[in-house]
């Protein structure tokens, strides 16, 4: 069976607004070789990342919390290229009816970044049990003001969410896993993280660009 691995993460760097990087003045060395190591510093809502639903309830899990099998997932990517800014239930219902239990669900929106989601998409995505969601928005919701209030019912659900990602294009509508790698860092609730998909099948592969 062919795979490949398709990097969804965005890379950051000390010119990355939110993070700090600093060689350490006091460096140990090992047989006459100084090793590097540094004073590191990043805004948990930086590049890549994840985000659970503490973001919003207080009682709700951290990342520290997530078991690894709820990390490593099938994964399904809907692409979304109208020009309708609102993602709503019926549109997800309408692009991927069959979704099963268990699934991530990526949203590609390709260049249209001002897309957001509706409070009835949450609804749909905890109704069919989706265990992590992401996309390619800035935003899953129209910001602070005014908000459809998607991340209330997301977050009830339990339905935690990698934002920030890139290379959707690449991915197939299916037969791929998701793996998303956060810091494993207790009492917080959003995190930087790794995120891959691992393309798993022959027909998959073929599709890809």
């Amino acid at each position: 069976m062919s795979s490949k691995v398709i990097d969804l993460s965005i890379g950051c760097s000390k010119q990355t607004k939110g993070v700090k990087i600093k060689l350490q003045k006091k460096l140990p060395v090992y047989l006459g070789h100084a090793c590097c190591a540094y004073d590191l510093e990043i805004k948990s809502h930086t590049g890549t990342y994840f985000e659970t639903s503490s973001h919003v309830f207080r009682n709700g899990k951290n990342t520290n919390e997530i078991p690894l099998e709820k990390l490593i997932l099938p994964g399904r990517c809907v692409r979304i290229q109208d020009s309708n800014k609102c993602i709503t239930a019926e549109k997800l219902n309408l692009l991927c009816p069959d979704l099963k239990p268990n699934f991530a669900l990526l949203v590609d929106t390709g260049k249209d970044l001002k897309k957001y989601f509706s409070r009835s998409a949450a609804q749909w995505m905890a109704k069919h049990k989706v265990a992590l969601m992401g996309s390619n928005l800035p935003r899953y919701d129209t910001g602070f003001v005014n908000p459809t209030g998607f991340f209330i019912d997301l977050f009830k659900a339990d339905i935690p969410i990698i934002a920030n990602i890139t290379n959707l294009d690449k991915l197939p509508e299916s037969g791929f896993t998701l793996i998303v790698m956060p810091l494993k860092i207790a009492g917080i609730c959003t995190c930087p993280a790794r995120v891959a998909a691992m393309v798993e099948n022959k027909k998959a592969v073929s599709q890809l660009p």
